[in-house]
């Protein structure tokens, strides 16, 4: 799955409880066999919620189903409607067909990797997400797989307040230091100007 790059291949203990917890942390029914993306790279056209969904909501999917393929197709087509397939094995699909892997392509930001019809043991869920915001896109998306959502641990809980006391934290010390460098440019202006009106008086003088 072709997942938003981050600046730094560093994972911060931040980031990682981020992907654990939040919306579309849940566990997939053994029923959805895969999921494909398809949306433009550019937003006008209603595909800024495809968007989101993608940053936002799908890592957290992915780190919880690893197995379950999710592929995203990304292309320039910004007419065309930005859709989300949803694969699901049919309840009378047969065991040994259906534990069978199937070949998946890679994700592609240049229209390579579109929809697969589905197998025969496969039926198949389409959401429009045309101008749609992300939570309501993952709202349907909860409702058409039944994905059990996933509440954080007490531990968990604890790691999130910790992470945003430091976050807080770090904002007071980042104000603390523009003041005192707004400060130190002030007091530096001043002594530049008492320097240059000192100079200006030895000229009269002489």
């Amino acid at each position: 799955m072709l997942l938003p790059v981050s600046n730094s291949t560093y994972t911060t203990p931040a980031q990682l409880i981020n992907i654990r917890c939040g919306p579309g942390a849940a566990v997939l029914p053994a029923e959805v066999t895969r999921i494909h993306m398809d949306f433009a790279l550019r937003l006008k056209g209603g595909h800024m919620g495809a968007r989101k969904f993608w940053k936002e909501y799908l890592p957290r999917l992915k780190y919880h189903n690893p197995s379950v393929p999710m592929i995203v197709n990304r292309h320039d087509q910004n007419q065309l409607p930005p859709t989300m397939t949803i694969y699901l094995r049919k309840p009378n699909s047969s065991t040994a067909a259906s534990s069978e892997p199937l070949a998946q392509p890679s994700s592609s930001r240049t229209n390579l990797s579109k929809a697969q019809p589905p197998t025969a043991d496969e039926r198949v869920v389409h959401i429009d997400m045309t101008n749609k915001h992300s939570s309501h896109i993952l709202e349907f998306f909860m409702a058409e797989t039944r994905a059990v959502p996933l509440q954080p641990t007490n531990e968990e809980i604890a790691e999130m307040q910790s992470l945003e006391t430091l976050r807080k934290n770090a904002d007071v010390d980042r104000e603390r230091v523009r003041q005192l460098r707004l400060e130190k440019k002030k007091e530096e202006d001043m002594l530049k100007r008492a320097r240059a009106a000192g100079g200006m008086a030895e000229q009269e003088e002489a």
